[in-house]
C-alpha cells in the first residue's frame, strides 16, 4: 500500500520476478489491485496484493472495498516515497489504512518501507531522515508497532527488508534455526546461511561470531541473484559458487527443493570436499524432517 509512484511494483518485480533495477523502468502504473501468488519455501503460498496508489483507487480501498482490502491480512507493507511533496498527506493515508486494518485484521504485522533512500547519498543524513519517520510513525498507532526500513532498488537494503518480512511468515522458523545451528556446530562451520531458492532472500543464518549482522548476507543475496540473472541471460544455469583463500572457504550449493545453503569455514584443515559431503548428508534431514 502507498501512493502512486512510491515504487511498490518495482520492488515486487525485483524480489519475486527476477527483474533488475534497470528493468523496472519499463513498468507502468498499477491499475486498481494486482494479485499474484508466489510459492515460497516450498509449501508456503504468498498472496500478494499490489494496490494501485492513484487517488481514485485509494478512496475506493478505504470505503467501498475496505473489508475486502483490509480483511484477513497477515502483513501490511506500507511504502513511503522519500521524495513526497506532502509528508502530512502521506501520514494521513497511512493513518487511514491502519484504522481500517485495526477493524478487520487487528493481528496483522505492519512494516513500513521508506523507499528511494538512494536519493540521499550521505549515510548520516540518510539515517537522520529515516529516524524522523521512525519517531513519527511510532506515535501514530497504539495497536500496531510498525518496523521501519529504509530501502532502495539499487542496493541490498530492499533484500534486507523483505527477508525480515518473509522470516515472520515461515511457520516453523524456530525449528529450522535450531537444526541449522546444530548443522553449523557439527561441521565446525563459522557461518551458515539458508537462502530461499527462487528469490534468494535470506531465510535464516547461524554464526559463531555474534557481531555479524544480517546486512552482510544481504549483500551476498543481491550479488548472487544478480549473477544468476546474468547466467540466465546468457542461457547458462547457475548451480553453485565457491571461493577459497588462506582465510576462509565459502561454498554456496543447492540444498533442499526450496533452498540454497551458504557455508563458510575458517579452519584451513577442513577441505571443501568435506563441506560438500556434509551438505549432501544433511539434505534429506532438512527436506524430509523440516519440509523445506
Amino acid at each position: 500500500m502507498g501512493r502512486s509512484g512510491a515504487g511498490k511494483t518495482s520492488m515486487r518485480s525485483l524480489i519475486f520476478s527476477n527483474y533488475s533495477a534497470h528493468d523496472t523502468r519499463r513498468l507502468g502504473a498499477t491499475i486498481d489491485v494486482e494479485h499474484s501468488t508466489v510459492q515460497f519455501m516450498g509449501e508456503l503460498s504468498l498472496n500478494i496484493w499490489d494496490c494501485g496508489g492513484q487517488h481514485k483507487y485509494l478512496e475506493n480501498y478505504l470505503n467501498e472495498q475496505r473489508e475486502n482490502i483490509f480483511g484477513n491480512v497477515e502483513v501490511l507493507i506500507y511504502v513511503f516515497d522519500l521524495e513526497t511533496a506532502s509528508r502530512e498527506s502521506e501520514y494521513q493515508l497511512y493513518d487511514d489504512c491502519l484504522q481500517k486494518l485495526g477493524i478487520y485484521s487487528k493481528d496483522a504485522k505492519v512494516y513500513t518501507l521508506v523507499h528511494k533512500m538512494d536519493k540521499v547519498p550521505d549515510p548520516e543524513q540518510k539515517e537522520a531522515r529515516l529516524e524522523l519517520y521512525r519517531q513519527a510513525l511510532a506515535k501514530r498507532s497504539d495497536l500496531f508497532k510498525p518496523e521501519v526500513f529504509g530501502t532502495s532498488i539499487w542496493d541490498h537494503s530492499l533484500y534486507h527488508a523483505w527477508s525480515q518480512i518473509v522470516h515472520r511468515l515461515v511457520p516453523n522458523m524456530s525449528t529450522i534455526e535450531r537444526h541449522l545451528e546444530k548443522f553449523r556446530t557439527l561441521t565446525d562451520a563459522s557461518e551458515v546461511v539458508l537462502f530461499e531458492r527462487a528469490t534468494f532472500l535470506v531465510v535464516c543464518y547461524m554464526t559463531a561470531d555474534m557481531s555479524i549482522t544480517q546486512s552482510k548476507y544481504m549483500t551476498v543475496s543481491q550479488a548472487i541473484k544478480t549473477y544468476r540473472n546474468k547466467c540466465s541471460a546468457a542461457q547458462l544455469t547457475f548451480q553453485s559458487f565457491e571461493i577459497r583463500n588462506k582465510n576462509y572457504s565459502l561454498l554456496i550449493e543447492p540444498f533442499t527443493k526450496s533452498t540454497y545453503i551458504l557455508v563458510i569455514t575458517s579452519d584451513p584443515e577442513i577441505e571443501p570436499a568435506v563441506t560438500k559431503a556434509n551438505v549432501k548428508a544433511a539434505q534429506l534431514h532438512f527436506q524430509d524432517k523440516l519440509m523445506i
